[in-house]
């Protein structure tokens, strides 16, 4: 076992040396942890509600909770490639996503906010139902704004357009999935309608601040 584990280290650092910005990877569990303490130490009463008049003729439909769940494969699907074989192109979804999650963060911690959608005594009689019960029990419905779903949605389709690895039927599908996403976020009740357009809104000046050079000398790349 050990010659093993240790063949899988020096096959780890061997990758790290010649891909230094493989460590930009460690902000993800840095991300995770601050999100969790923010989470747990957020108000119970008296932070922002965001909800709106439009939330109410917003539908609740379980079944996009397949596509809520679908954020994540999504990072991997953009992020493992060009971690491995185009590292600018990482470089720059890393930083994007850096800014943008680490600026809610801070947002979330400033202004603490939540929703009031989820439905109550929801019957759980299908997967969906059944996915959205495990995520109410892990998650509260504070810190929603700006939607994180959303924030990393858009720069998974920056990243896919920006980099060459990405055939266009690939891209077509990942940025079908990626509205998909969007769209579950308000259809299961996670998240505000204001919630998705707040975050489109920092997106749209962090998309055009990180990808400023790209957008000005390969227009059709983005």
């Amino acid at each position: 076992m050990r010659p093993i584990i240790r063949k899988a280290f020096d096959v780890v650092r061997g990758f790290v040396a010649t891909h230094k910005y493989a460590w930009l990877v460690l902000y993800f569990p840095v991300y995770v942890l601050a999100f969790f303490i923010i989470e747990q130490n957020t108000p119970t009463e008296g932070y922002w509600v965001t909800d709106l008049p439009i939330d109410e003729h917003i539908p609740f439909v379980p079944g996009f909770a397949v596509f809520y769940i679908i954020w994540y494969p999504l990072f991997a699907a953009v992020g493992i490639p060009t971690l491995i074989k185009d590292g600018a192109a990482f470089k720059r979804w890393m930083v994007y996503l850096m800014i943008t999650l680490s600026g809610t963060l801070v947002f979330d911690v400033l202004v603490p906010n939540g929703q009031h959608l989820r439905p109550e005594n929801v019957e759980i009689d299908g997967l969906g139902t059944w996915i959205m019960s495990i995520i109410w029990a892990a998650d509260t419905p504070t810190n929603v704004f700006p939607s994180m779903h959303v924030l990393g949605c858009l720069g998974d389709i920056a990243c896919c357009f920006d980099s060459k690895l990405f055939k266009p039927w690939m891209r077509a599908v990942i940025t079908i999935l990626c509205v998909l996403c969007m769209a579950s976020t308000v259809l299961v009740k996670q998240h505000a309608f204001i919630d998705t357009v707040g975050a489109a809104a920092v997106a749209a000046v962090v998309l055009l601040i990180v990808y400023r050079s790209r957008l000005a000398h390969r227009p059709a790349r983005l």
